[in-house]
C-alpha cells in the first residue's frame, strides 16, 4: 500500500487537510528555506492532527544531533527527515535516542539510473527508510523538481528488498500516478 506524507505544511489548516485526505504522515521543515518553521509554529501546525493518526516528519539539514533531537522532543515528532550530511557519531547519537522513524535522504543526480552502492549501508546503519529526492545544485531539497523514475526503477526495486523507500520530489496530481506505477515507493 501506497502512504502519502504532505510535507512544507506551514499552515494549520494544510495539516487539517492532510488528515482529511487521510494522508499518512504531515511534514514540516526545519532545513532552511522559505516554508522553515520555528518550533512555536511547528507546534501550531501540528495541532491541527490532535487525535489523528497521522505520524508528525520533521525535515532537517545542517544542524547537530543536539537541536534536531531537542526539536523532535519539542515537537513531539514521530520521524526526522535527515536531508543534511550527518557524520557516523552524529547518526549514532540520534538513532540512539530518539525513539522515531529514521529517513536519511538520498539526492539522485539528473541522468542516474541507479542509487550509489554506499546507499542500501543506510539501512544496516538503522534507518527506517530512504527518502530519493532530485539533487538539485546545493539545495537539500523543496525544489518542486522531479529525476527521471522510469530510469531509476530497476534501482529501486532492488533498494526495496533492503529496506522502504520514499519517493519525494516534483510528484504533482498530473504525476503521481505514474511515478507510483514506476517506482512502487
Amino acid at each position: 500500500m501506497v502512504e502519502i506524507k504532505f510535507c512544507g505544511l506551514t499552515r494549520p489548516e494544510d495539516a487539517a487537510m492532510a488528515a482529511e485526505l487521510r494522508a499518512s504522515y504531515a511534514g514540516v521543515i526545519f532545513a532552511g528555506g522559505p516554508r522553515m518553521l520555528t518550533p512555536l509554529r511547528a507546534r501550531e501546525v501540528f495541532g491541527a492532527l490532535d487525535g489523528s493518526p497521522l505520524q508528525r516528519v520533521g525535515v532537517f539539514g545542517a544542524q547537530s544531533a543536539s537541536e534536531i533531537l531537542e526539536l523532535a522532543r519539542e515537537c513531539a515528532l514521530d520521524v526526522l527527515q535527515l536531508a543534511g550530511e550527518m557524520d557516523k557519531d552524529s547518526r549514532g547519537r540520534i538513532a540512539k535516542e530518539f525513539n522515531g522513524a529514521i529517513w536519511p535522504v538520498v539526492r539522485v543526480r539528473p541522468g542516474a539510473s541507479g542509487v550509489p552502492a554506499a546507499v542500501s549501508a543506510q539501512f544496516a546503519a538503522g534507518a527506517d527508510a530512504l527518502v530519493l529526492d532530485a539533487a538539485v545544485g546545493g539545495r537539500l531539497g523543496g525544489t518542486g523538481v522531479a529525476f527521471d523514475w522510469r530510469r531509476l526503477a530497476p534501482a529501486v526495486t532492488k533498494l526495496r528488498r533492503e529496506g522502504r523507500v520514499v519517493l519525494a520530489g516534483g510528484l504533482r496530481p498530473e504525476n503521481v500516478a505514474g511515478a507510483i506505477a514506476l517506482v512502487s515507493p
